[in-house]
């Protein structure tokens, strides 16, 4: 009997390894995307494909004459036909499971993205942990053709200043791709995307030397968040409105706010919070939906330019209640403009409105923005100043002591 469940062991185990051999391929035969543009072509759709270089990135000796990554460019009528084209160009199979970055053209965005995604959600080779942007006021080509410095790719280096900016300033959103699948499929919160432009010198941005110097003429820079009815691009909001969004979904983990000084409007103090987080509370008043949101946040002064006295308990109230002040207008002024102007619920009050009261939900779901565009949101906002920095007077005032 022993012998008979060794061997139906062995047996397993050998055809679990053939079975896991079936689909190597090795990296040389390999041409690797890690990041894909999309744009508009009048009727077709451009497709661009950011390569790795492997020589380039290696450190091999003569790599450096090599442009880290090259791009490869096709139009079809849908995605998958450029992407088939595009093999005609590669001497390699192009592989895009390591893909870091998908930028969508903004003309592209306006016109509705629903059907690139629903090809790579439904392709296996596509891992879902990358993030989406828009190219704002250009197109995906023109973000991809840039030289970064620091990171050795401009895939890497959109990447890493996404992640970076989203944790330290709130005003960009780092969406990937599941996330904003959800969002499109949900009818109680529209998407956004954070927008991607080209600062500086932009026809120097596809030039080597753009990296190789000490100040870039052309740098990638983020700005602003992209708003969305269903899977079309409908406009922008500010870097003051996208902190706004941000503060709503409890997504600011660290950020500065400056507000002027009690005593002299023309001398700021600076808080550095640090991390935020939101309840909602849903309540139906004579027939519609009331949505209460509340924020708390922490913080700590890192620069006081006004001549206040942090030692006392009412300065550290009054400065507490001046930035609780900003941050709740900087809040409603984005929920305004989305009511009045976009009427695009991408706060995510009607997934609110559908876990709290399901009934009520199921007669307002099909013409929830309507809905939303005039419901009453109250906002409250509660600042807990800890501690200063360093001292609790400013430099100037020590020098005058």
């Amino acid at each position: 009997m022993k012998r008979k469940w060794y061997g139906v062991f062995i047996s397993v185990l050998c055809m679990a390894v053939v079975a896991g051999c079936w689909n190597r391929r090795e990296l040389n035969d390999l041409a690797v995307s890690v990041a894909i543009g999309v744009d508009q072509r009048a009727d077709k759709i451009l497709l661009s494909n950011q390569i790795l270089n492997p020589e380039a990135i290696s450190g091999a000796a003569g790599g450096s004459s090599f442009a880290p990554v090259t791009m490869f460019q096709e139009k079809g009528s849908g995605f998958q036909e450029a992407a088939r084209r595009m093999t005609a160009l590669s001497t390699r199979k192009i592989y895009v499971g390591q893909m870091q970055m998908l930028v969508f053209g903004e003309e592209f965005a306006r016109k509705g993205v629903v059907n690139v995604l629903d090809h790579i959600s439904r392709d296996h080779e596509y891992r879902k942990d990358f993030y989406v942007v828009i190219a704002r006021g250009a197109e995906a080509q023109d973000i991809l053709k840039v030289y970064t410095p620091l990171e050795k790719t401009p895939a890497s280096k959109m990447n890493a200043s996404l992640e970076t900016s989203s944790k330290v300033w709130g005003a960009t959103a780092a969406i990937k791709i599941n996330e904003l699948i959800s969002m499109l499929t949900s009818k109680g919160k529209s998407a956004v995307l954070t927008g991607i432009v080209v600062s500086g010198d932009t026809q120097f941005g596809n030039d080597k030397k753009n990296a190789e110097k000490i100040f870039s003429p052309a740098q990638l820079k983020y700005s602003g968040l992209a708003v969305f009815k269903k899977d079309k691009l409908l406009g922008w909001l500010t870097e003051k409105e996208s902190k706004g969004y941000n503060y709503t979904q409890g997504k600011i983990k660290s950020t500065a706010v400056l507000a002027s000084c009690p005593n002299d409007n023309n001398k700021k103090i600076t808080v550095e919070l640090l991390g935020t987080k939101n309840k909602k509370k849903v309540s139906i008043v004579d027939g519609k939906p009331v949505i209460d949101l509340q924020i708390k946040t922490e913080g700590v002064v890192t620069d006081a330019q006004c001549e206040l006295d942090f030692t006392k308990a009412a300065t550290i109230s009054e400065l507490e209640h001046l930035i609780e002040s900003e941050i709740k207008d900087t809040m409603i002024s984005v929920i305004k403009k989305m009511q009045t102007k976009y009427k695009s619920d991408i706060f995510g009050f009607g997934e609110e409105v559908e876990r709290e009261n399901p009934r009520y939900w199921e007669s307002a779901k099909n013409d929830w923005n309507q809905v939303f565009s005039t419901m009453k949101v109250n906002v409250r906002v509660k600042v807990k100043i800890k501690k200063m920095f360093k001292t609790i007077k400013s430099l100037t005032e020590r020098m005058e002591e």
